[in-house]
């Protein structure tokens, strides 16, 4: 985009018969002053598109200034650019950086994770927590057979053992832990095929 002239953007001034004197110190300004705007909105803002749009307003509020001054010298006239420019920019910033939002609570329900999952996390880290103490073999056994349910004759195979032995050894890890949890012990028959 090419950048606009001086007269480009004094289009926002009105001409008034008091204040034909400011057109040109304004135009003389805005050429020393466009280069610099455009660095500051690049640097405070990150894009320097706004830097017209700023500028003009920077220009409104100087003319707005100097309308009701005697005539000034250029260097004052850039000093008081310089500074609406550098509050138009700030404003902006602040624009930009402000939350807005939008919506309700049912909204943010989508976006917030099921009760499943934070139920499955949970479960997972009691799991491991009660299962802390038990053989890695055994805690093996008790995960696929009552988690997976998988069959003693699987279990049995995959941890080279007989299907008997990996049975016994997961009743007395689960017979431990019913104590260690307090758990009462029902007299129901053993879990078998």
């Amino acid at each position: 985009m090419a950048s606009p002239s001086p007269s480009d953007l004094l289009w926002v001034l009105g001409f008034t018969p008091q204040g034909r004197w400011i057109v040109p110190i304004v135009r003389e300004v805005v050429r020393a002053e466009w280069p610099i705007a455009q660095q500051i909105a690049l640097a405070q803002l990150g894009d320097e598109t706004l830097a017209r749009e700023l500028m003009e307003s920077a220009i409104e509020q100087t003319h707005e200034h100097l309308a009701s001054q005697p005539p000034v010298a250029i260097e004052e006239a850039r000093r008081i650019l310089n500074l609406c420019y550098r509050n138009a920019v700030r404003r902006q910033k602040r624009a930009i950086s402000r939350l807005i939002l939008r919506g309700g609570s049912a909204d943010l329900e989508s976006l917030a994770p099921s009760v499943p999952a934070v139920n499955g996390v949970e479960a997972r880290l009691d799991v491991d927590t009660i299962l802390r103490d038990t053989s890695p073999d055994v805690r093996h056994a008790l995960l696929a057979r009552y988690g997976a349910r998988a069959q003693w004759d699987e279990l049995a195979k995959s941890l080279d053992t007989s299907k008997d032995a990996i049975r016994m050894a997961s009743r007395r890890e689960l017979e431990r832990l019913r104590r260690r949890l307090g758990i009462p012990h029902n007299r129901k028959k053993p879990d078998s095929d």
